[in-house]
């Protein structure tokens, strides 16, 4: 008989157990359906990879998450937002994975219509002339990076070319700078849609101060040339610096080299990346039927 009775108490014990745990479930489940609804969570802009600070927002830097409303910060981007800030460059370095915030820019204000609003904190704008071979033949554009060539007019008895006449004259060329983005190319400044208008006579630079005044003296006194860099392009190379007499004599040497390049064909693209019919790496897409 005693036996029956705890038998009968285990069941009831059991049961409301059962019940309880049931009640645990359900409450949870509609915790969870709560915290991944539509009206719970939001899109927002997340760091697809390491943005260096100074470069301008590109739609490859960008992915989107969905994240509860309540751990959102104060100022996040939204996936509606984003192309506001195409083409703006961060004010700071934004790390891989980190969501993307407004204050990570330069301007507070996404819909400033300023060029000193696009300036980043440090640096300073200034425009420099260009012409059609200067500014690499009009198809320049707002955000593009480019390296700067300085040369320069040289007297020194070893560095002169005898061919040139009138006792001789040499030339030396030196990279000045290198990875300097494009404020504003002529007077467009505004975002990097649409074609190049290739009708401009200026770029503006953002420099810090000391790459200003280094830039003030190489106008003075020699020619400038830009030469535009790959989006993807963030190597520094080393500073050379290259006479006349020098590059005449290294002729042979110099087109050798190109040949081997060439012969070689181009460096393989990255992992999950192909090379299009133009020659690009863009992102391989596999089709999952």
């Amino acid at each position: 008989m005693a036996r029956k009775k705890l038998l009968i108490a285990a069941l009831v014990v059991g049961a409301f157990a059962a019940a309880l745990m049931y009640m645990y479930v359900q409450e949870r489940e509609e915790e969870v359906e709560r915290y991944v609804g539509e009206d719970y969570t939001a899109e927002v802009a997340v760091a697809a990879m390491d943005i260096p600070a100074g470069e301008p927002l590109e739609q490859e830097h960008v992915t989107t998450e969905s994240v509860p409303k309540d751990f959102l910060p104060a100022n996040p981007i939204m996936r509606d937002d984003i192309e506001i800030y195409l083409g703006q460059p961060v004010a700071e370095r934004i790390d891989a994975d980190s969501m993307i915030l407004s204050s990570d820019f330069a301007v507070s204000d996404e819909r400033a219509t300023t060029l000193s609003a696009r300036v980043p904190s440090g640096e300073r704008a200034m425009t420099v002339s260009v012409d059609a071979i200067s500014g690499v033949g009009g198809m320049l554009r707002p955000g593009d990076r480019v390296d700067i060539l300085g040369t320069f007019p040289v007297q020194d008895e070893d560095e002169l070319v005898p061919e040139a006449g009138a006792g001789g004259q040499g030339y030396v060329t030196m990279s000045l700078l290198q990875n300097v983005t494009l404020l504003a190319v002529g007077d467009e400044f505004a975002g990097r849609d649409g074609q190049a208008s290739g009708s401009y006579g200026n770029v503006t630079l953002s420099l810090t101060p000391d790459e200003s005044e280094l830039m003030v003296i190489a106008q003075t006194r020699g020619e400038l040339n830009l030469l535009l860099r790959n989006r993807e392009d963030m190597e520094q190379v080393p500073v050379n610096r290259r006479t006349l007499r020098e590059v005449l004599e290294e002729l042979d040497v110099i087109n050798r080299e190109r040949k081997e390049r060439v012969d070689e064909g181009p460096p393989p693209c990255p992992p999950n990346q192909r090379r299009n019919a133009a020659g690009d790496c863009v992102q391989d897409i596999e089709i999952i039927r």
